[in-house]
């Protein structure tokens, strides 16, 4: 039995109406497949790629590659995968990454110490050399070093500090995160300056450091200050300088290390991305401007931010390998100088 002419007549409006949004949705979901950026002349990426990151989960770097990898996945239609390698000090990730294909599907997150100071602690043993075994996307991020002492020792600023461990060569004792870390030489770098002494404590992280600075059974300890400052706030410790040209948001009380009357003093770690030796220069130029617009976000601008970081511009893959390299030919003497060793 056929329905009749009206009720036909206004079904047509309906199912024409709902032809055309689905044709909307598939125009707009075929847009936004072709709006997703690829490297030039290529596909890339058409694949989930693997960002190996050469620190424990946690800190500093991971945040920053696990940040930036949500915004590329998003961004590029492809999942940016984070895995974590910290062992040998960062070693390993430089040796995983170093033994996949160039393609840009293996990339490499690391620090200050994997990248720059390992070169000056390991020597001829590093099998794979920051500048000569991987090359070099951008830098994502830089985080200030901070100085902070027991409130025992009863001083409130960096001469005071200088003249206490001038007077007593070798009685106090610092710890960091481990022979050869950020937090091990930065102190080293600030005994030389001072032209003072003190013994280095290595510790497995800087939690289990920090401990120890708190039960009074070391005297101070150069760290990151997204670490450093929630307990500067508290008054468990106190903090001396920060090695940076401006103060930081997150311990607007502590003072530059110039203003503190050591201008000498600059510390600050990074966060190099790198990728496999022999890796397309379109493709690692691609991944540095995707990542440079991902820094853009304000969500993820402002997270980083608020964990006292500062984040550069213009770090492209030369200029990125440029700051490298000045970052190791600075520190390996100072690396040597520490008498860090390795087994």
């Amino acid at each position: 039995m056929m329905a009749p002419s009206g009720v036909m007549d206004s079904a047509l409006p309906r199912r024409r109406g709902r032809v055309i949004a689905l044709a909307a949705a598939l125009l707009a979901l075929c847009g936004a497949a072709q709006a997703q950026p690829r490297a030039p002349g290529t596909e890339y990426p058409s694949r989930p790629v693997r960002i190996v990151v050469a620190l424990a989960p946690g800190g500093n770097a991971d945040i920053n590659a696990r940040l930036v990898a949500g915004a590329l996945s998003q961004r590029l239609g492809q999942q940016f995968v984070v895995e974590n390698r910290p062992s040998g000090g960062g070693t390993v990730a430089f040796e995983t990454v170093a033994q996949t294909a160039p393609d840009g599907y293996t990339l490499l997150v690391g620090a200050l110490g994997s990248h720059a100071l390992n070169v000056g602690l390991y020597g001829e043993r590093l099998r794979v050399h920051p500048l000569t075994g991987v090359d070099h996307i951008t830098i994502s991020s830089h985080s200030a070093i901070a100085l902070a002492v027991h409130p025992a020792l009863g001083v409130r600023g960096l001469a005071e500090f200088r003249a206490l461990l001038a007077a007593n060569p070798g009685k106090y004792d610092f710890g960091s995160s481990g022979n050869g870390t950020t937090g091990h030489i930065a102190g080293v770098l600030l005994m030389q300056l001072l032209g003072t002494q003190a013994q280095h404590v290595p510790y497995r992280g800087s939690a289990a450091a920090f401990q120890d600075l708190l039960a009074g059974r070391t005297a101070f300890q150069a760290d990151t200050i997204s670490f450093l400052a929630p307990h500067i706030a508290s008054g468990a410790v106190v903090g001396l300088l920060i090695a940076t040209p401006e103060r930081s948001p997150m311990a607007p009380g502590v003072p530059t290390a110039a203003e503190a009357g050591l201008p000498a003093y600059g510390v600050t770690t990074w966060t190099p991305w790198s990728a496999t030796l022999g890796t397309p220069p379109a493709v690692r130029r691609f991944l540095y401007e995707q990542i440079a617009e991902a820094l853009r976000q304000p969500e993820l601008r402002e997270r980083l931010l608020g964990l006292g970081n500062t984040i550069p511009e213009g770090m492209d893959p030369d200029r990125t390998r440029a700051f490298i390299a000045a970052e190791i030919e600075r520190w390996t003497p100072v690396v040597r100088a520490s008498g860090a060793r390795v087994d």
